[in-house]
Formats: C-alpha cells, structure tokens, sequence
C-alpha cells in the first residue's frame, strides 16, 4: 500500500488528495447505511441520493489524466453505497421476522454475559430452547439476587419465567444496535433458575477461568479492573469509581481496542521474529500470529473494536511480511469495511465510531500536530538521517510522537464524546499522556502473568500479587480527586461535519495551496461556530 501523502506529493499530478480505495469504499458502504436508516424511520426522500450521481462526474476532475479510471472506481463508490443501504435493510428485515413469543416459558441457554447490579443481575443466553424448542437469536434475562450467585459464564442454564420477544427498533437512547447486531430478540423475567451444566464454547471457559481466577487471588476491585483491562467487562468496577475513570477521559483503557491488540501483537510478533519460528514460511508465521490475535478476539467476544485492531494487525503483519510499506489510514478502512459488511448496524454503535473516529483522527492529524509542537518546542527536531542519535534527541522525537498521537485521537473523539454524555473531560489528555504508556507497556505481561495464573491456580496469589498492588496505587488517584467534567451539551450534524473538514483541510492531506487552505479552513471554522451557536442557543 502506498502510504497517504500531504497535498505537496499531491500536486505533482494535480490530484486533488490521494484515493484510498478501502477508505473510500468503507465510507460509501457507511453512507448508504445512513441514507437506508433515515429512509426507513423517517421516510427521506430518494432524491438525496441525486447528489451521488455528481461522484463520477467530478472524479475525472478530482484525478486528472486517470478519465476512465476514476470514472469506475467511482461507479464501484456508488454500488458500494447501496451494497451498504441494502445490507442494513436486510439486516433489520432479519431481526424483525423473529419469531413471536409470549408468556410463561422454560428458557435452556448458555449464559455469555453476566451483568451484576445491587438488586440482582442480568444474563445474555445464547443457543435457546423455549419449552423444548430450539430458537435463533438471544435473551436477555434480569435475575433477583438471590439466583445472581449460582450462574456463572458458560453455564447452561434452565430458567422458567415470563418471556416476551422485544423487536422495538429504538429506544430513548436511539437506535438498538446492539440488540439488532447481537439478534437480542428476547427478554424474560427469571421467577427460577438451576444450572444444568456447562458449555463447551472454548472461549467462554477462558474467559470464565480467567475471572474466577481473577477474584481468587486478588482484591475485588484489583480484580474488577484487570478483568475489565483483559476482557472489556466493567460490571464489576464499582459505579463510583468508573464513573471517575470516565469523567477523567480514560475509560477506553477497559475497552479492549487497539491499545490493548496492538500491545499484544508488537509481543507476539516479536517473539516469532526473535526466536527459532523465523526459519518458517511467511505464510506459517502469518498463521500463527493471526491465530493467537483471533483467539483473544474471541475471548473478549469479538467485539467491534477487538475485532477492528485485529484486522489492522493481521494486514500490518502482513504488509511486513510482503514487504509493502502499510498506511493507517488504509488499513482502518478495510478494518471498517469488514466489520460494516458482517453487521451494518454498526456503523451506530458508539464504540465503533469512537474506534475508528480515534484511529483515523491520529492517521490523518498527528504529523500536522507533531510538526506543530516540533516548531513550537525548543531544540531541533532530528531528521531520519540523523544517526546516531543522542539520548536527548530520541527523547524529544519520542515525547513529540507520542503526544502528537494522543492529541490527535482527542480530537477525533471529542465531539462524539460530547454528543453522547454531553460533557467533556477536561483531564482527559493529561491522563492519556499518564496511563496510556502504562497500559502499554504492561499489557502482555500482565495477560501472560493471569495465563500462567490460570494453568498454576495454588501460585495464582503469588504471581498476581504485584498487580494487585499496583492497581491499588494507580487507582489511588481516582479515590483522591474528582474529574468533574465540563458540561457544555451537543453538536448537530452539520457542526460535526464542519469540525471534521476544519482539521481535515488543516492536516494538509488536501491539495488547496496556503491561500485556499487558509480560506477553506476559515469557512468550516465559521460554520462550526455557527452551528454550534445555533444548538447552544
């Protein structure tokens, strides 16, 4: 893959910006998506999709001198689209045909999910059987706690209660991605509950041991947040406590994502190309490094995020194998377009877009902000050629990197943050630049350490005993201080869409030359303004 140049390599052919055709083909498939939704609840109108015939038109004007080819990739754009519109239609079409049901029932499932609250808990049941029937889709169950304490992940569970399928769209929370992705067709209310054994799904086990091993051998909040670190859970985090995290900005580090995969991968990749599995084929030690990575996945239960870094890592390793030089920005569209075209729903889940919001904001944003900081700091920011480099300079080129990073995934994720809580943190960078190295740089050792702790349970206390203590001084800072946030309420779509193209045209990924770059950018940034003034006010 080329990798995505500044608009100065850009007008060498006086193109416009470079095409990204897994980029572009991912947003197209998203927008379909958006147009089938706004089609389906609030009837738009067909003619909004006039606007996109206007795409091969323009394409041989946006690629000068590639006439035929930007014509058809165009084309390909446009079928993209409606792959994505037809998708989602078929999708919610599938949700909705769930078959009826109604009354007292006995519910056979394997408990995938347990979410523990103060007055009981809640299962998500997989691989149903509704009075000796067997049906598709899952069940979410509420339980009084009194049941809470005799179920566990993996097992399978008999319950009897009322059941009612629950195919309602949407919510006061917006549209049910979740429910539609996960075919959640079912709710019941336990009146009583046994377990009558225990599922074989290899992942759920894992998982299960993992937990009890967990709380076997360490502290109940020590416990709560490696598993929540490992796995993504946070049920078991104390309410006041993660609301903390959260309004310091940093409660992604529980969402296992790319932070999380790519620790993983960097030491899993090492070790294959450190030790005697180098002498394998390439195809051999792409196999086994996508194995391990895909077993994780499915540990962690394939969610949106896990499953997006782990398709960046299999197509890095990949590119490194071939000798192709890889692009983020390419590689995180593929990861969309993968994940898009298994569950287009999706594309409303905020997880998946804070995921990817994150990832292409730092393809994108991070050179424009780290050529920022490199003029506004003191010293010389040293050049490739530059070797060796001293101490200071590698430090300085380290600390730059990686706040530039940072703060590039602050940006693309703000306003979507905003959106969804309606506040931001106004902590959040400082804490990112605090533990985000922390996380990872312990991340593999501290899942190698839980592995080794599962398969040797008597030394489980002893080998997890310095996380523990560790967990307990860095969740010192949460218990001591209050990250209250800054309220300040919500964006409408066209103050979103102005955010965006100001950093976009601003990161010098566009071919606009200084003046019209600096005109563009003060055209999104009074439209930001203005929209945003128009919600505020």
């Amino acid at each position: 893959m080329k990798k995505l140049s500044d608009a100065a390599e850009n007008r060498q052919d006086g193109r416009v910006f470079n095409f990204r055709p897994a980029l572009f083909a991912a947003a197209f498939f998203a927008l379909g998506i958006l147009f089938a939704r706004a089609r389906l609840f609030s009837g738009a109108s067909c003619l909004w999709l006039l606007p996109g015939l206007l795409v091969p038109v323009l394409a041989p004007v946006f690629f000068p001198g590639r006439g035929l080819r930007s014509v058809l990739a165009a084309f390909a754009l446009l079928l993209c689209s409606w792959w994505g519109a037809l998708s989602f239609w078929e999708e919610v079409r599938a949700f909705s045909a769930a078959p009826g049901i109604s009354g007292e029932c006995v519910v056979v499932g394997t408990v995938e999910e347990k979410e523990e609250f103060s007055g009981g808990a809640r299962l998500l049941l997989s691989g149903l059987s509704v009075d000796g029937e067997k049906v598709s889709g899952k069940l979410v169950a509420s339980l009084p706690a009194e049941f809470s304490d005799r179920v566990k992940i993996a097992d399978r569970v008999v319950l009897t209660g009322r059941v009612e399928t629950d195919l309602a769209l949407s919510d006061d929370y917006g549209f049910r991605s979740e429910n539609v992705e996960k075919s959640i067709f079912y709710r019941a209310e336990a009146e009583s509950l046994a377990v009558a054994d225990r599922s074989e799904n290899v992942f759920l086990n894992v998982r299960r041991r993992i937990r009890d091993t967990l709380y076997g051998a360490m502290d109940e909040q020590s416990a709560a947040v490696t598993y929540a670190l490992l796995i993504g859970d946070t049920s078991g985090i104390e309410a006041g406590l993660l609301e903390n995290v959260r309004y310091g900005g940093i409660a992604h580090i529980f969402s296992v994502s790319g932070l999380h995969v790519g620790a993983l991968y960097a030491f899993v990749r090492m070790l294959t190309e450190k030790t005697g599995l180098r002498g394998l084929p390439k195809l051999a030690r792409l196999f086994s490094v996508s194995l391990f990575i895909l077993f994780y996945a499915g540990v962690c239960g394939f969610s949106a995020s896990v499953v997006r870094a782990a398709v960046m890592c299999f197509v890095l390793y990949a590119s490194f194998l071939l000798g192709i030089k890889s692009d983020l920005v390419e590689n995180t569209g593929i990861a969309a377009l993968v994940l898009l075209a298994v569950h287009p729903v999706q594309v409303f889940d905020l997880g998946f877009q804070l995921s990817f919001a994150a990832c292409l904001s730092i393809g994108l944003f991070s050179r424009f902000f780290r050529d920022g900081l490199d003029a506004l700091l003191p010293g010389k920011s040293p050049k490739a050629e530059d070797k060796p480099l001293s101490i200071a300079a590698k430090a300085r080129r380290d600390a730059v990197s990686f706040f530039s990073v940072t703060l590039s995934a602050q940006v693309g994720t703000a306003p979507l943050l905003l959106n969804a809580f309606g506040y931001l943190s106004v902590w959040s960078l400082f804490l990112n630049c605090l533990f985000v190295p922390l996380i990872g740089a312990v991340f593999a050792a501290l899942l190698a350490i839980v592995l080794l702790a599962c398969l040797l349970p008597s030394a489980a206390s002893v080998l997890l005993y310095i996380p523990s203590v560790l967990w307990s001084a860095a969740l010192l800072l949460f218990h001591a201080a209050d990250f209250a946030p800054a309220g300040i309420g919500k964006l409408s779509g066209g103050a979103l869409a102005a955010y965006y193209a100001f950093f976009v045209v601003l990161s010098g990924k566009i071919n606009f030359g200084k003046r019209g770059k600096f005109a563009a950018a003060s055209v999104f940034l009074a439209a930001f303004v203005f929209s945003a003034g128009i919600v505020a006010g």
